[in-house]
């Protein structure tokens, strides 16, 4: 074991200063638009001609991570530090067209163009010696052009890079960096106020830098979308989405300690009809039902409804509840997929357009398909590679995970937060590892505490 170095001291000892210095900075007399409404998540910016706005930002976070390995126990605790620069390129947002500098108001622009960019650097500070390997800078851009994007006919072409960064669940080296891009572009015919079609297409590539990962978490995904929406009333419309999705993995089986999965490509098909709406100025709601289905090379199909509804209930004009649930399928590293079905309920209070309080609770039940022999027909039995299935051979996962966040925005462009975050995984499964011996508890509580600082121009 070795102790923090000296340099490291000194990064955290000027990390607390910036954040307490932070608290000095004078409260302007006045929201401008921007910091009232949090829908919008940048600040008035710099223009660059009659068109272009420069977004720069600059996000810092300190705090303890108790559980940086998601270990069952024996956890390794450790101080956290997030630096996050951001930096954004746009064509006028709403709050200058609705504004009358420039002569801009009324105008309706036939191009809207994004370009986004943030690093994130990450890193983990405590006495053991493995935490100095966590160190690592992740990445997420996207750049987006809307063509006629007020017209009846719209063209919208976008892509999203993400580097991310997690730590892993066993005290080993590398993180489980993944690297995942979707490009995809999008037509919509809007032939009046109360009618719109869609249709999009998108394609995702997920690769893992590691490599003994990327058979289980490696894919590439077409997505073809089509969508229906139509506003019957003031406020409430009827809608539909439909979605086809090849998946093809990146290799056919997966080899843990030993034990061979079968893994498959597979088509997801799915349909959904809605109704989204606000039916009184206090009491909305958002409902999808339908129909999802997956077919695999081998194993277990997947054929269920699907959906997610939500309620929500304006206690008063600048604070909401939000409580819904949702029924998907989700791919899976070990088997064919798993059912997610996952409860959530929510709260935000704005206090005069500056100060934020969120709390969101989630409750999570994940169920796995069948997990089969390598050759994708005899089902496994417990053993080494797993352990604690139930009698249908698959696995159930209860998850929950509870935040509590608030913001305090200072001036136009500074603000300072905190959150609290917990996660919980609840299952006696256990799960072969490919780095060390004998099987690993997928089990773990994890507490995470920041506190930070953000500047958004």
């Amino acid at each position: 074991m070795c102790h923090v170095s000296t340099s490291r001291n000194a990064r955290l000892a000027v990390l607390i200063v910036l954040l307490s210095a932070s608290t000095l900075v004078p409260v302007t007399a006045s929201a401008q638009q921007w910091v009232a409404n949090r829908s919008y998540t940048e600040g008035i910016g710099i223009k660059l001609g009659s068109s272009l706005v420069f977004h720069p930002g600059l996000g810092v976070e300190a705090g303890y991570d108790s559980n940086v390995f998601f270990a069952d126990e024996d956890s390794v605790g450790a101080a956290r530090l997030r630096i996050v620069p951001t930096l954004a390129l746009a064509t006028l947002p709403p709050q200058r067209l609705d504004d009358e500098e420039g002569g801009l108001t009324g105008k309706k622009p036939t191009l809207e163009f994004r370009f986004g960019f943030a690093g994130i650097y990450e890193d983990w500070f405590g006495k053991d010696q493995i935490l100095d390997d966590r160190r690592d800078f992740g990445i997420q851009t996207d750049v987006g052009l809307v063509i006629f994007p007020y017209g009846k006919f719209r063209l919208r072409l976008y892509d999203e890079f993400a580097r991310s960064i997690r730590a892993p669940n066993e005290a080993m080296v590398a993180n489980y960096t993944l690297d995942r891009n979707t490009a995809g572009i999008g037509f919509s015919v809007v032939p009046g106020t109360a009618l719109e079609v869609g249709l999009d297409y998108r394609y995702t590539l997920n690769f893992y830098e590691l490599p003994w990962l990327r058979t289980a978490g490696n894919y590439h995904k077409h997505d073809i979308n089509l969508s229906f929406k139509w506003k019957f009333l003031p406020k409430t419309a009827f809608v539909f989405t439909g979605r086809v999705s090849p998946y093809m993995r990146w290799g056919n089986s997966l080899d843990s300690a030993g034990y061979v999965f079968p893994l498959s490509d597979s088509v997801d098909v799915s349909a959904m009809v809605g109704l989204v709406g606000l039916f009184t100025p206090r009491f909305g709601l958002a409902l999808n039902v339908g129909y999802g289905a997956a077919f695999f090379g081998k194993g277990d199909d997947f054929d269920s409804f699907i959906g997610n509804a939500e309620l929500r209930f304006f206690v008063t004009p600048m604070s909401a509840i939000r409580a819904g649930f949702i029924r998907d399928i989700q791919p899976s590293y070990f088997t064919n997929y798993y059912e997610r079905n996952e409860w959530y309920l929510a709260y935000e209070q704005l206090i005069a357009g500056r100060v934020l309080l969120s709390a969101k609770f989630r409750l999570g039940y994940w169920k796995y398909a069948v997990l089969y022999q390598d050759d994708g027909a005899g089902v496994l039995t417990v053993s080494d590679a797993f352990t604690n299935l139930d009698k249908n051979h698959r696995v159930d996962w209860p998850v929950l995970k509870a935040m509590l966040f608030a913001e305090y925005r200072i001036t136009d462009w500074i603000a300072i937060n905190a959150t609290f975050e917990y996660t919980g995984n609840f299952t006696d499964t256990r799960l072969a590892s490919t780095v060390a011996s004998g099987a690993i508890p997928e089990s773990y509580n994890k507490f995470e505490v920041f506190g930070g600082v953000r500047a958004m121009y």
